[in-house]
């Protein structure tokens, strides 16, 4: 028997005006087909990668978003966590975000480090073979996954599939940085997280995007829509398409498809036509050539001293050690692995590839 091609829905959502946006994403899972259940025990997770993102609009997961999934559930009677686990800080990202105030209204707020962790084992993974998750994934009737739409300095794109990157309790995740140093690996233990989670609903805020170099240090960009489905690899599919990318060329995407977690194929279900967003995509992607490619891993990483404030974050959180104050940031290039964690957690966005 013929599988059945995946359903992604795409609506209209021009601000993130709390109406609008209720209309919105009802609009968008009726496209989707997708129906929430009643008196389930339902996990949200958004995107609240940092606390101190310079863009908060374009870096995480608008609130409004989750406040209108939060009131459908609540009309289901379903009990609802909203949990995550951010770069620094979780329970400060939750309030800076504004997310942590609807945990608070509508059920309960989950800090993955907090909770009781629970070791998951995956013969099938290729890196992350044993790895631990908070015990409330597998207390959960449903999770739904709401990413934001943005471009990556290391995976090129990050949606749905990254965003589940933020279920790795606390510091583990800087661990894995260092484990996984390439895209190529890096995408294949994004892979093995996801083959372990799969949320059942995957809502995308594309409202305001991030192009350049995302995830936290790129420019805003207004997109001016949602999307979603029921599979996390083909909303990723036709976002990346949607931004400008070729989707057989996003490392995740591939390898979840190789392994037969999803497919290139989608079935859009839209209302009016969707034009291409023309993302501008981070300095270290593209089709580029061998000898280029090289010159690009070898760019120093370098300090704005005008915008630094000297704060070590940079130091602190560098999985490889790379990163001295003198007074300012100074990276050791034998000792760097190019994950760019330095870029994704300085509030300043003082750290970047040398031009």
């Amino acid at each position: 028997m013929k599988k059945e091609v995946e359903k992604v829905s795409i609506v209209r959502c021009r601000n993130y005006n709390q109406s609008i946006v209720d209309r919105a994403v009802i609009k968008v899972l009726k496209l989707a087909e997708i129906k929430f259940p009643k008196r389930k025990k339902v996990l949200i997770k958004p995107n609240i990668v940092v606390g101190n993102a310079k863009n908060p609009i374009a870096v995480l997961t608008n609130p409004s978003i989750v406040e209108a999934v939060c009131k459908i559930l609540k009309k289901n009677n379903c009990k609802i966590y909203i949990g995550e686990s951010s770069f620094m800080n979780t329970d400060v990202a939750f309030k800076k975000s504004g997310i942590g105030n609807i945990a608070k209204k509508y059920g309960k707020l989950v800090i993955f480090e907090q909770d009781k962790l629970i070791k998951i084992r995956d013969k099938k993974a290729k890196v992350l073979k044993n790895f631990y998750l908070a015990k409330t994934f597998k207390n959960v009737d449903l999770i739904i996954n709401i990413p934001k739409l943005k471009t990556h300095q290391l995976t090129k794109y990050t949606g749905a599939i990254k965003n589940l990157y933020g279920c790795i309790p606390g510091g583990m995740k800087q661990k894995l940085h260092y484990k996984a140093k390439s895209e190529k690996v890096f995408s294949s233990l994004l892979v093995d997280i996801y083959q372990n989670i799969k949320p059942e609903v995957n809502i995308m805020d594309a409202v305001i995007g991030m192009e350049g170099k995302g995830p936290t240090s790129g420019k805003p960009k207004k997109a001016g829509y949602l999307l979603a489905s029921k599979n996390a690899i083909s909303l990723d599919v036709v976002a990346s398409k949607l931004i400008g990318y070729n989707p057989k060329n996003i490392l995740m995407i591939k390898e979840a498809v190789k392994r037969k977690l999803g497919s290139f194929k989608f079935n859009l279900e839209r209302i009016e036509k969707i034009p291409n967003l023309h993302f501008k995509k981070p300095v270290v992607s593209g089709k580029l050539t061998k000898r280029v490619l090289k010159i690009l891993k070898e760019k120093p990483i370098v300090v704005d001293e005008k915008e630094c404030i000297k704060c070590g974050l940079c130091a602190q959180k560098c999985p490889a050690k790379a990163i001295k104050l003198k007074p300012f940031p100074v990276v050791d290039k034998k000792k760097c692995i190019r994950c760019f964690c330095c870029m994704e957690i300085c509030p300043q966005d003082a750290l970047s590839l040398k031009e």
